[in-house]
C-alpha cells in the first residue's frame, strides 16, 4: 500500500499528518509506505524555506497559527493535538520541546522562540523549522506501520500503471516513484510571464535595465538594484512590504524612536530611492494589536438564510444582491462597537443608537441621517466604498501634495491597528469575516451568478486581502518612517507602466507627473491561469487533458466562467472527494487533490490555520487522506470495509 504526496510544503505536511491519524482505522495491520516529493527540505517547501533573510516575517502572530486540529475541528477522523507555533517556541525555549529523528534546527531559532511573546510575528526562518518539526514528528508518529521516504526532487509527469497504480516521474533522471494513489499539494504553482512582463523584461535585457517580475521577495535578486537610484515598484500589498525591508533595513539602514516617541528612519547611504504605486495606491491595512473588549459581533442577520431567500430563486447578482448585504453587515458590526466601547464619541446616547440601528430601514435614507445626527468626529464615519479605494477621485498638483497625503493617510493607519480608540474597525472586520463565511456558503450551494467569477467575487476577494492580510502594525509603521525620510515615495492608485526612450516610465490617475527609473520590480502576485501554468507536472497533465480548471457556467447564455482551481469531484461521499477530473468531468480513481491554484480563488484563504477555528484547511485535508485510504484498502481487499 504506497502513497505519492507531491508537495512537501504546508498542505502536503497536513495531508502527511492526516494519512498517519487516520490509518489506524482504514489499515490496521498492514504498511503504508508514503513517499513525500519537493525539490525543497519538507515541512516548510518552498514559500516557507530556511534559506531565506531573518529579517522577512510571518503575516500571522505565532499563538495564531497551528498545524494540528482540537476539538474544534468537524472531521471524521481522530483529533491528534499538537502544539501551536507560540506554544512549540515556549517548549523549545524551556528545553522541553521532543526531537524526531530527521528534525533539524537552525542555529537562529531557540535564541528567537526565548524572545518571543503574545502577539509576536515568528520569522519565517523559525516558522520554516516549527513546520519542519510538524513534518518529522508526523513520520515518527506513523512508525512503524507508516514508512516515510522523502525525495528531494521536482515531479514532472504522472504515468498511469496496470491495476490503476501510478508512475512519478522525476527530474533530472532521478529514479520514479511508484504508487497506488497520488495526492497532488502543490499549493501556488509556478507561472509564464504575461505579456505585458515579457514585453517588459525584453525591454530590459535591449536597454540594459532591471527588471524583478512577479514573485516573492525572497527569490529576488535586489542586489541588482543600485544605491541611490530610482526603482519603480508596482504593488502595496505583501511582497512590497518584504521588498522594502530587503532594501533598507537589508542594507543596512536602522529604526529608533525620537524622543517624543516618532519611529524614525537613520539611512545607510546604500538604499535605492523607492517609488511605488498600485491599483489602490495605497497600503493593506494593517494587522490589528488588540482585541474588542467584548465578545465578537454576533451576525446582524443582513445575509443570513431569510435575507437570501426574500431575494428569490434566481441566481444572485454579486453586485446588486450581494454586496449591498455585505456592506450592511460590515457597517452594522462597526457602529454597533462604536456605541458600545465609545459612547464618547456619540452626541446621543448609546443605547438609543443601537436600538435606531438596529431597527433601521437599510434601504432608504435613514442610516445616513443617524451618522449625520449622532457621530461626534468625522473619522468615525463608515464608507465602505472610501474604505476600498481611498484615492479614487483625488487629484493632487505634484508628487509632494500626494506624498503629503499618503503619510497623513499611513500615519491613521497606525494608530488604527494599535489604538483600541479605533475598535470599530477591527468589529468591521469581524462583520466582514461572517460575511464572507456566508458568502461562501452561496458559492458552495451554487447560488451566484456564474457571471460573478469573472469580476466581482475576484475584486472582492481583493478587497478582503487588502482589510485582513496586511502586514504587522511595526512593518507600517517602519513604512511610514521611511516614507517621512524619503526613501518611500508614493505614486497613486491606477498605475500604469510603459518602456521608452531606454527607462521604465510610471504614473498613477492622482497626479499628471510620471516618474522615470533604470530598475523595476513586479511587487505583485502573479496572474495565474490555467493556459499560463510552468509547472512542468501541472503543465504535462493539462497537454494531455487529465487535468482541467473548475468551470461555472451561466444558465441564461451558457458563458464560462473559470474560478481558478483544479477541478475535482464534490463532497458527495468519501469515494469521489477530490479526485482529479479529467477534461471530460470524469474523476481518476488515483488521484486527488486540494487548494492547487491557477488564480486567486474565493475557495481559498492563503493562511496558516487558527487554533480553535473548526479550520477548513484541516477538514479538506481529513476528508482526502481518508479518501486516499478507503481507496487503498479497497484495492488490498476488495469488497472489505475499514476496520
Amino acid at each position: 500500500m504506497t502513497v505519492a504526496i507531491v508537495g512537501a510544503g504546508p498542505r502536503g505536511t497536513s495531508l502527511l499528518e492526516r494519512l498517519v491519524a487516520n490509518a489506524a482505522e482504514y489499515a490496521p495491520d498492514r504498511t503504508i509506505t508514503v513517499h513525500v516529493i519537493d525539490p525543497h527540505p519538507p515541512g516548510g517547501g518552498r514559500v516557507w524555506r530556511s534559506d531565506q533573510s531573518p529579517l522577512l516575517w510571518m503575516n500571522t502572530t505565532s499563538d495564531d497559527c497551528t498545524m494540528f486540529t482540537d476539538e474544534t475541528v468537524e472531521c471524521e477522523g481522530p483529533v491528534v493535538s499538537g502544539p501551536t507555533l507560540g506554544e512549540w517556541a515556549r517548549e523549545l525555549a524551556a528545553g522541553r520541546l521532543p526531537s524526531p529523528p530527521g528534525f533539524r534546527l537552525a542555529p537562529s531559532t531557540p535564541a528567537e522562540a526565548g524572545r518571543m511573546r503574545d502577539g509576536w510575528f515568528t520569522t519565517r526562518q523559525t516558522q520554516s523549522d516549527y513546520l519542519s518539526w510538524v513534518f518529522w514528528q508526523s513520520v515518527a508518529n506513523g512508525r512503524p506501520r507508516i514508512q516515510v521516504h522523502s525525495h528531494t526532487g521536482r515531479a514532472v509527469d504522472v504515468h498511469d500503471l496496470p491495476l490503476g497504480r501510478q508512475r512519478v516521474v522525476l527530474a533530472d533522471g532521478l529514479p520514479p516513484v511508484d504508487a497506488d494513489v497520488v495526492l497532488f499539494a502543490q499549493g501556488n504553482v509556478d507561472v509564464t510571464a504575461t505579456a505585458e512582463e515579457a514585453r517588459l523584461a525584453e525591454y530590459a535585457v535591449t536597454h540594459s535595465l532591471c527588471y524583478l517580475p512577479s514573485g516573492s521577495a525572497a527569490d529576488y535578486h535586489l542586489d541588482r538594484i543600485p544605491a541611490g537610484e530610482r526603482v519603480i515598484v508596482r504593488g502595496l500589498g505583501l511582497c512590497f512590504i518584504d521588498t522594502v525591508v530587503l532594501l533598507t533595513s537589508g542594507r543596512g539602514g536602522t529604526f529608533h524612536r525620537a524622543d517624543a516617541g516618532e519611529l524614525r528612519y537613520q539611512p545607510s547611504g546604500d538604499e535605492p530611492v523607492i517609488f511605488v504605486g498600485s491599483r489602490r495606491g495605497v497600503p493593506y491595512w494593517s494587522k490589528m494589536h488588540y482585541d474588542l473588549a467584548g465578545s465578537p459581533p454576533e451576525p446582524s442577520g443582513h445575509l443570513d438564510a431569510a435575507a437570501v431567500a426574500a431575494l428569490g430563486d434566481r441566481p444572485l447578482d454579486f453586485a446588486m444582491d450581494i454586496w449591498p448585504l455585505i456592506t450592511r453587515e460590515v457597517i452594522h458590526a462597526g457602529y454597533r462597537e462604536l456605541a458600545a466601547s465609545h459612547p464618547e464619541a456619540l452626541t446621543i446616547d448609546a443605547r438609543e443608537f443601537i436600538r435606531r440601528l438596529d431597527a433601521l430601514d437599510w434601504d432608504g435614507p435613514a442610516i445616513k441621517e443617524l451618522v449625520d445626527l449622532a457621530l461626534r468626529f468625522d473619522e468615525d464615519r463608515i464608507d465602505m466604498e472610501e474604505t476600498a479605494h481611498p484615492l479614487a477621485g483625488r487629484r493632487f498638483a505634484d508628487l509632494d501634495a500626494l506624498q503629503e497625503w499618503m503619510i497623513s493617510y499611513v500615519d491613521a493607519g497606525v494608530r488604527r491597528g494599535r489604538d483600541p480608540r479605533h475598535s470599530a474597525s477591527l468589529a468591521m472586520l469581524h462583520g466582514l469575516s461572517s460575511a464572507f463565511v456566508r458568502l461562501i456558503e452561496l458559492v458552495n450551494d451554487r447560488r451566484l451568478a456564474p457571471a460573478a467569477w469573472e469580476h466581482d467575487l475576484p475584486a472582492f476577494l481583493d478587497l478582503c486581502r487588502f482589510l485582513t492580510s496586511g502586514p504587522p502594525g511595526p512593518r507600517l509603521e517602519e513604512l511610514l518612517a521611511l516614507a517621512r525620510a524619503g526613501v518611500v515615495r508614493f505614486l497613486g492608485s491606477e498605475m500604469t507602466v510603459t518602456a521608452h526612450e531606454g527607462v521604465f516610465q510610471a504614473r498613477s490617475c492622482n497626479v499628471h507627473t510620471s516618474v522615470t527609473a533604470r530598475s523595476l520590480i513586479e511587487a505583485r502576485l502573479p496572474e495565474r491561469t490555467i493556459l499560463g501554468v510552468s509547472d512542468p507536472l501541472l503543465r504535462t497533465l493539462i497537454e494531455r487533458d487529465e487535468i482541467r480548471e473548475e468551470i461555472r457556467s451561466a444558465p441564461d447564455d451558457g458563458a464560462r466562467y473559470p474560478i481558478g482551481l483544479i477541478d475535482t469531484a464534490r463532497l458527495v461521499d468519501t469515494d469521489s472527494s477530490h479526485r482529479l477530473k479529467d477534461v471530460s468531468g470524469a474523476p481518476h480513481r488515483s488521484r486527488f487533490g486540494a487548494g492547487i491554484l491557477f488564480s486567486g480563488s474565493m475557495l481559498t484563504s492563503g493562511r496558516f490555520p487558527s487554533p480553535r477555528s473548526n479550520d477548513g484547511f484541516f477538514r479538506q485535508n481529513d476528508v482526502i487522506a481518508r479518501a486516499a485510504l478507503a481507496e487503498l484498502c479497497r484495492r488490498d481487499r476488495p469488497g472489505q470495509e475499514p476496520a
